[in-house]
Formats: C-alpha cells, structure tokens, sequence
C-alpha cells in the first residue's frame, strides 16, 4: 500500500478554520491532535467567509469602541449587544473580554478605552497576517471572488483609517460582484453538479440533519431559475458550503464539522471527513 495515499492532504472549511484560531483550548488541541504539523490548505473563498463572518465584526466593534460616547470597554459591549445579532455577537463576546482581561484592562475605567482600541487594532493586524501566512492557499478560486481580495493595509500610526478603507471596499457588494464570476461558476462551470444536488436535496426529508443542504440547494434552484442577477454577495452567503465543496481540489480531503458537506461532498464525489461538533468533544 501506497503509504502517501493514506495521509490526505487537509483542505478546511470555514467552520474548522474558525475552530483553529478562535475555539476553545480543548477544541484546538483536538483539530491540532488530527492534523499533527501537516499542511493545511485554505481557499480565497474560504478566507473571505471568514473576514465577511468574524473579522469585519471585529472592526465594527472597533468602531463602536471609537465613539465618543463610549467613555468605557464595558459601555461598547452593552451596546454591542443591543445592536447586532447573534452569530455576530457570539464571535465578538467570545474574544473582546478575553483579550482585554489578559492585558488587564479595567471595563469600567476611561482611560483604559484608548488602551484598549491600540490593544484591537493591533490584534486585527495580527489575526489577518495569521490568516495568511499559517494556511497554504490553494490558489484556485474560479468564482474569482474579488472581495477576498480587498487589501487591509494597517500603519499603526492610523490604524482607523486603515479599517475603514478595508470596511469600506469589502462592504461595496455591487463593486465586488461586478469583478468576481460567481454567475459562470453556478450556472455554467457547475451546473450539472448543481441539478444533481438540487435533485437529492428534493427526495430528503426535512429534519437537523438535512436542512442546512435543503436551504442551500433551495438558494440555488433560486439561481437557476432566475440565472446571473440571483447571484449577488448576500445570496452567496446563504450557498458558502455548496461554493466551499464546490471549488475545493478534488485531490484533498475536504475538513468540516457542518452536516451540510455529507450530502454536499458525496454527490459530487469529492473526500471529505466530519469532525465532531465542540460540545461533543467537550461531553467525551
């Protein structure tokens, strides 16, 4: 037996990638204990799920922190939570008071909010290099997906600036989508794939398992019925792991934790494995 055959070579999701930098301790030394110092591939595409679902957020929060009528840390987090939805809220609660207890700043002192914007826009900076330059890129992306491509330049002497510009270019849908071909991607390059999982998705019944590939197949008949002008930023959002699987090289083995990829992969014979949920690590 061929020994390369049976070590594959790790193309990972957005749900796996987000576990590697933000997840629990336990859950990263679970994902570390499965890929042991191999390489790990990502895509511009997957890169740019994550900026859209994490660290535009970040800046967001960065903002907020800016105003001036937020005189504390703990005042931006309490408005925070009244302004923005869950998933959202989850990914910047998860990281804000762990970052700023580790530099032991006061949530209720003024002072320490000016530490505290140095403190994140210094960890923005950080968390986008990381992104870079820990995961091999695959360097295929046929969608041409250009807001993965929107540069985020820092000079920390002016960081606000920086952010605001990349906020600005990432968040103008209508330019990106101009540039990128996600239409020909989804309605020319993949569109027997597509029928064919539109077909599976119809012969399911609705239940946990399956509805996240029955909403993502749903999307996309949209896109076949109504052709180029369904293919927009925010649809793609709704169609990320079809997009995800897709596009990834049919010669890596394609690493996720969301049960959409089972029927996702499987139809369109491309390898893939599981991996538990971080509750389900946790309850071993």
């Amino acid at each position: 037996m061929d020994d390369d055959k049976s070590i594959p070579q790790h193309f990972l999701d957005t749900s796996v990638l987000r576990s590697l930098l933000l997840g629990t301790q336990v859950y990263k030394q679970y994902f570390e204990s499965q890929f042991t110092d191999q390489p790990l591939y990502i895509s511009n595409y997957v890169q740019m799920e994550m900026r859209r679902s994490y660290l535009i957020n970040l800046i967001s929060f960065y903002f907020v922190l800016r105003l001036e009528t937020i005189n504390n840390i703990g005042d931006a987090i309490a408005l925070w939570s009244n302004r923005f939805k869950t998933s959202e809220l989850k990914a910047i609660l998860q990281l804000i008071p762990q970052l700023f207890s580790t530099h032991q700043l006061n949530f209720s002192s003024p002072q320490d909010k000016e530490k505290a914007i140095s403190i994140l826009g210094i960890y923005i900076k950080r968390f986008e290099l990381l992104l870079r330059k820990k995961f091999n890129n695959t360097n295929t992306d046929s969608t041409t997906c250009t807001r993965a491509l929107v540069p985020l330049t820092l000079d920390l002497q002016n960081l606000a600036a920086g952010l605001k510009q990349f906020a600005d270019e990432f968040g103008d849908v209508k330019n990106c989508r101009s540039k990128c071909q996600i239409d020909q991607f989804l309605l020319v390059q993949y569109r027997s794939e597509i029928e064919q999982l539109i077909q599976i998705a119809a012969q399911l019944p609705k239940n946990s398992n399956t509805r996240g590939f029955i909403n993502i197949a749903n999307n996309l008949k949209e896109i076949l019925a109504q052709g180029a002008a369904a293919c927009d930023c925010k649809r793609c959002e709704k169609i990320g792991d079809a997009v995800i699987a897709l596009n990834a090289p049919r010669n890596m083995q394609l690493e996720h934790t969301d049960n959409s990829f089972d029927y996702l992969c499987s139809t369109i014979n491309q390898p893939h494995y599981k991996h538990p949920s971080e509750s389900k690590i946790f309850a071993r």
